[in-house]
């Protein structure tokens, strides 16, 4: 019963958006954050998460915070420059790798008739089966295409900092925590920001977990660190 609570009680929670993502700017306009310095070796994965019933306020702002940093004076050092976003919807993301492979019509085509019993877990519903083979296959399909458009605008000086978005647009088929995992070593050169609707949280007892919506049960992830919880640096 303890749980239910506590777990409602997030869903409750009302955040001031414009205030987190002034943090978010002074964070990310910092030369620390930018060139990942004193991380320790580790990758630069970091993590804003806020309630999911605030995801439409968020997705307002990220548009803003990308043009803030794209057009900053740069001054913390010689040879500073204004970084470049890429912005990454996985929702986007998995319609284009499917697109890409030539198999979207049969998707489409294939949804009611396998959609005899909906759920969200691939072992009983058919349809969620076939997407999570088409985004994993072997382990990392969608990271593999992620890497890719990656590497094309790292290429062209267009992917200074990486934002991921549209997590709960794709769930069940996408978890944050296993794609995150499978990106490591692929996208790992510069700093990687997951926009998360829900819960990233650190205890003692347990670790860093992520529980989507603040409802769904928590995946362990220790890696990111959480930005609000973050002091700027220069």
């Amino acid at each position: 019963m303890t749980d239910v609570i506590t777990a409602s009680a997030r869903t409750l929670e009302h955040r001031d958006i414009d205030a987190d993502f002034e943090h978010l700017r002074e964070i990310m306009t910092g030369w620390s954050f930018r060139k990942s310095t004193g991380l320790g070796g580790e990758q630069p994965y970091y993590i804003y998460d806020y309630p999911a019933t605030q995801e439409l306020e968020v997705q307002e702002h990220i548009p803003t915070l990308v043009n803030q940093l794209q057009t900053m004076t740069p001054s913390d050092a010689p040879g500073d420059y204004a970084p470049k976003v890429l912005v990454m919807d996985l929702y986007h993301e998995v319609l284009e790798m499917i697109k890409q492979r030539q198999v979207l019509n049969r998707v489409l085509n294939n949804e009611q008739r396998m959609h005899t019993r909906m759920s969200n877990s691939a072992a009983s519903d058919r349809f969620l089966k076939l997407l999570d083979n088409m985004v994993y296959g072997d382990g990392a399909n969608l990271a593999e295409f992620m890497n890719a458009q990656y590497d094309e605008k790292k290429a062209q000086d267009e992917a200074d900092i990486v934002f991921i978005t549209g997590v709960g647009s794709v769930y069940p088929y996408v978890r944050a925590h296993t794609l995150l995992e499978n990106l490591q070593g692929r996208i790992d050169d510069c700093p990687l920001v997951l926009f998360y609707p829900g819960t990233y949280a650190t205890r003692s007892n347990t670790g860093s977990t992520m529980s989507l919506f603040s409802l769904i049960d928590t995946d362990n992830y220790y890696r990111a660190r959480n930005l609000r919880e973050m002091t700027p640096k220069r």
